[in-house]
């Protein structure tokens, strides 16, 4: 991946279950959450999505957290880079639109199914 800094000034976490990730403004399942922090997550599809551009993300959670059962964000995605196998492309975005009920729903998921 040349171009992209591993230096990171926040952890990420590894999602350690399934949460599905959808483009809330297509209603398209985009795929499903590979890893989170506070400012940006990584995500592995079948859709292959533009980099640049800002989209609008459902993540549903497998449980509910703090009385709702998805986060809503707003983000740019960053990157994105077909994965070696099955057609799957991962995809990296930074965060520009949560709510604090959103921040704390990350926080909660981490918590929960967070790794790392």
């Amino acid at each position: 991946m040349t171009g992209i800094s591993n230096d990171r000034a926040l952890q990420r976490h590894g999602i350690n279950g399934a949460v599905d990730v959808y483009d809330s403004l297509r209603d398209v399942y985009i795929g499903r959450l590979v890893n989170i922090h506070s400012e940006g997550l990584m995500i592995i599809g079948d859709v292959r999505l533009e980099e640049d551009k800002l989209y609008k993300l459902d993540l549903h959670l497998p449980e509910h957290l703090n009385g709702r059962n998805s986060i809503h964000i707003g983000v740019d995605c960053l990157w994105t880079r077909n994965a070696d196998y099955n057609g799957k492309h991962w995809a990296g975005f930074k965060i520009i639109d949560i709510s604090p009920q959103g921040a704390e729903d990350i926080e909660a998921l981490v918590g929960l199914l967070g790794e790392g």
